[in-house]
């Protein structure tokens, strides 16, 4: 095994602990979204700022253990706490985004100290807010990079959209997931920089942290196993691209290997495109057209 592979590996151990700061959480209503903020204690200011979006019929709530996550990694998270009926407008929810983060860039933060720094903007999302933050990185020319986590589709549509993102992305799949065409349509079209990394243990509502009425159909069941996989990649790409942290450049990097992940490159795509199912059973395209999809 190589130096640099050696690196990452133990850079992938370190960034799945929580990092050096300390984690205020606050409302996020102070912005005019309710929702919560996440803000790292003794940062250096002004410090890089995520939007995080949800997934359907989720909220932050669903995520704090994520979202400290990251923050413990010196990133100020915002995240509404909006759209999460059963049947949401996906432009509202990417609006409700843009707009807690332009009202957070405004603000001073956590005890005073922090300010987020308008140079410095990412978008992450999970499921359908993995969708719905590619569609506002293609209607805001000031986002340097976006995060999604298995996402689904959106009305309209994120993956048309992809062609007008010149920012960095890392896209995260499940194997054998729902969603796996979504991310095949995201990454096909994605014009910007991209990283793929398919999850082999993995599931796709995994993410949550805790249980919601709906997990006795299996539509949103906490999976540590999950929480353990995606985490380091999220805090590793985001250290790498607006976090300026050089060492952790191997999470941004497509070709390079990281652990339980595998690349996927466009020519995985194409080879495997003639085992995707051509169009969906009529009841899994019902659901996704409530979730986005």
């Amino acid at each position: 095994m190589g130096f640099v592979a050696i690196k990452t590996k133990e850079l992938h151990a370190k960034v799945s602990r929580r990092g050096p700061f300390g984690v205020d959480t606050g409302d996020l209503g102070f912005t005019g979204t309710p929702g919560a903020i996440f803000v790292p204690r003794g940062a250096p200011s002004p410090a890089p700022i995520v939007g995080w979006a949800h997934d359907w019929t989720k909220g932050p709530q669903h995520y704090t253990d994520t979202l400290k996550h990251l923050a413990s990694w010196g990133f100020v998270v915002v995240a509404p706490s909006t759209d999460h009926g059963p049947r949401p407008s996906h432009q509202l929810f990417a609006d409700h985004l843009s707009a807690a983060i332009e009202n957070t860039l405004q603000s001073t933060l956590g005890r005073g100290s922090v300010r987020a720094d308008p140079r410095r903007i990412a978008l992450a999302g999970h499921g359908l807010g993995g969708g719905v933050a590619a569609l506002l990185a293609s209607q805001r020319t000031d986002i340097d990079a976006v995060a999604m986590v298995f996402p689904s589709e959106t009305v309209p549509s994120a993956a048309e959209r992809a062609s007008l993102i010149d920012a960095p992305g890392l896209l995260v799949e499940a194997s054998g997931g729902t969603f796996a065409e979504d991310a095949r349509d995201l990454h096909v079209a994605w014009r910007g920089e991209l990283v793929h990394r398919r999850l082999e243990k993995a599931i796709e509502k995994g993410l949550v942290e805790r249980k919601s009425l709906v997990v006795g159909v299996g539509l949103a069941d906490p999976d540590k196993r999950t929480h353990r996989a995606v985490r380091p990649l999220l805090a590793g790409y985001l250290l790498a691209t607006v976090g300026d942290d050089d060492d952790y450049a191997a999470f941004a990097d497509p070709e390079a290997k990281i652990k339980d992940t595998v690349s996927v490159t466009r020519e995985m795509l194409a080879e495997e495109a003639d085992d995707l199912v051509p169009s969906a059973p009529p009841l899994l395209r019902l659901a996704k057209s409530f979730i986005g999809g």
